[in-house]
């Protein structure tokens, strides 16, 4: 009787089988560590996946938890990095940041954070979406606030973007207002410049490191 091959594996998890995934698994438990074509984990290929997928509805593995649960007991790589072209920084495409970016599965993203998963390169993905709970949630895990991608640390990217709610969670934490981004604007600078609430703006004001001569 021939093993279960590497596709199966991935096959089962983007469907959220978790029956399936734990029985290859049990049988080959090496595909845990094992990449597709782009680079992925299976566990990276399972946090991916939308709980709105219309492929995994009839799952019974609500928000993918036991299928994710177990890849990491067989060994995968909690913080493995899918290479992404368009980078240029701090960020790292991790597991849970396809949970949070392309799955924005709340409840996946807590399982994974509950198993030590870093939070600093998911910062992005929650201000996008203006999520202040996904963003409660990671910065609970005490992530650096302070990581530059594209020249923007997350504080940056909020107030660029206008994203109101993380963007005073963020100041909250303590989030550095005073990094440039590369064209030496810092997230005050550019708070002012998209018009942001004047209470806001006085606040990050107040908050602004002096700058260097």
């Amino acid at each position: 009787m021939s093993l279960p091959s590497k596709t199966a594996l991935f096959a089962a998890a983007k469907r959220w089988d978790a029956a399936l995934v734990a029985e290859v698994l049990a049988q080959t438990p090496q595909w845990a560590q094992a990449v597709d074509g782009k680079g992925r984990t299976a566990l990276q290929v399972a946090c991916g996946v939308s709980p709105q997928n219309a492929q995994i509805a009839a799952s019974a593995d609500a928000s993918g938890l036991e299928t994710v649960a177990s890849l990491l007991a067989a060994g995968a790589p909690l913080e493995a990095e899918v290479a992404m072209g368009e980078c240029n920084g701090d960020f790292r495409a991790t597991a849970l940041w396809f949970a949070a970016a392309r799955g924005e599965n709340l409840p996946l993203v807590e399982l994974l954070l509950s198993h030590g998963a870093n939070a600093s390169y998911s910062l992005w993905a929650a201000v996008w979406r203006d999520d202040e709970a996904m963003c409660r949630a990671l910065l609970q895990a005490q992530p650096l606030l302070n990581l530059r991608e594209h020249g923007e640390t997350p504080v940056f990217y909020a107030a660029r973007l206008g994203r109101l709610k993380t963007l005073a969670l963020l100041l909250d934490a303590g989030a550095d207002v005073s990094v440039a981004d590369f064209k030496g604007r810092d997230a005050v600078d550019i708070a002012v410049a998209r018009r942001l609430p004047q209470g806001l703006i006085y606040r990050m004001q107040q908050l602004r490191q002096p700058r260097l001569a």
